[in-house]
């Protein structure tokens, strides 16, 4: 009987442990990596980038701007991803908040915050 429920304990937390499995998930490997969105505005060059690292992220860009800190994945759907943005430092504080991206799978690219698109940035070694 204690074996029936705890797997009918197990089976009701299950849902609401979600945002943990999507660790693994296609969309979290996706976006690791490098992102890259640049251009130019009345011959001033900017960009904008974003790394994800496996719960951590940096975004960097120019004119000079920095932000990094620890992501977790708190929503996803098709074509979408909601990350929580934590233990942060940089340009733009420290306070906890959520970012939405877009995910085009076809053309691996990304959009950011409602900018974009984002293009994968292929990281070489110097070895």
């Amino acid at each position: 009987m204690k074996l029936i429920l705890s797997l009918l304990l197990v089976t009701l937390v299950s849902p609401s442990l979600a945002p943990a499995r999507f660790a693994d998930s296609r969309d979290e490997k996706l976006i690791q990596g490098t992102w890259r969105l640049d251009g130019n505005n009345d011959g001033h060059a900017w960009y904008l980038q974003w790394k994800f690292d496996h719960g951590k992220f940096t975004m960097i860009g120019y004119p000079p701007l920095r932000q990094e800190g620890s992501y977790r994945i708190t929503k996803t759907g098709p074509g979408t991803l909601v990350l929580a943005l934590y233990d942060q430092r940089g340009n733009f504080g420290t306070e906890d908040s959520e970012i939405g991206i877009a995910v085009d799978r076809r053309k691996d690219q990304l959009k950011i915050k409602g900018q974009g698109p984002f293009a994968r940035v292929i990281e070489t070694s110097n070895n």
